[in-house]
């Protein structure tokens, strides 16, 4: 019952939020979301952090996802699952840990043998993992504002440095 009440609490103050873009190191908040402007600034801010991202060893990107699936099956789950209810989604909070943990996994097998793309455009969830996680910089364009919000928030706490994923509505 504990967890219900948790959940029932992170639902109404998720609800309550502005969702910002995370877009580099800034949250930008604004009443158009997505504008060619701010897609263009992600996509630049993207391009610039690539370089560096695609060098740092793959060990140690693979920490930053499982530190993620950490804080997703720990701290922030209830966070997670009422930000999943809030925005009527079908995703379940378990398939996003496995989903993490897996990836990092199955990169295991082939990172040396698939070439980076550079950038990708990601538009779910489970998309934005793999690529960022082979050394591609991605422009997350998510279906699902309060989710993202979430998802986001845990990536920056995991420490996830800034421009590795952008998120734009």
């Amino acid at each position: 019952m504990k967890g219900n009440l948790e959940i029932k609490k992170n639902y109404d103050e998720i609800s309550k939020i502005d969702i910002p873009q995370y877009i580099g190191n800034e949250k930008i908040y604004t009443s158009k979301k997505g504008s060619e402007k701010d897609i263009q600034k992600a996509i630049n801010s993207s391009l610039s952090v690539y370089k560096y991202w695609s060098n740092i060893s793959w060990a140690d990107r693979a920490y930053l996802f499982l530190k993620a699936a950490d804080f997703i099956s720990g701290p922030y789950r209830s966070i997670i699952n009422a930000a999943t209810i809030r925005c009527k989604s079908h995703f379940k909070v378990c398939e996003l840990i496995f989903s993490l943990r897996f990836n990092v996994f199955y990169t295991n097998k082939i990172f040396n043998k698939q070439p980076r793309l550079g950038f990708v455009v990601a538009r779910t969830p489970f998309n934005i993992a793999l690529p960022a996680l082979m050394g591609n910089v991605v422009l997350w364009i998510p279906s699902e504002k309060h989710y993202a919000y979430v998802l986001m928030e845990i990536f920056k706490k995991s420490g996830f440095p800034d421009g590795i994923i952008n998120c734009s509505f």
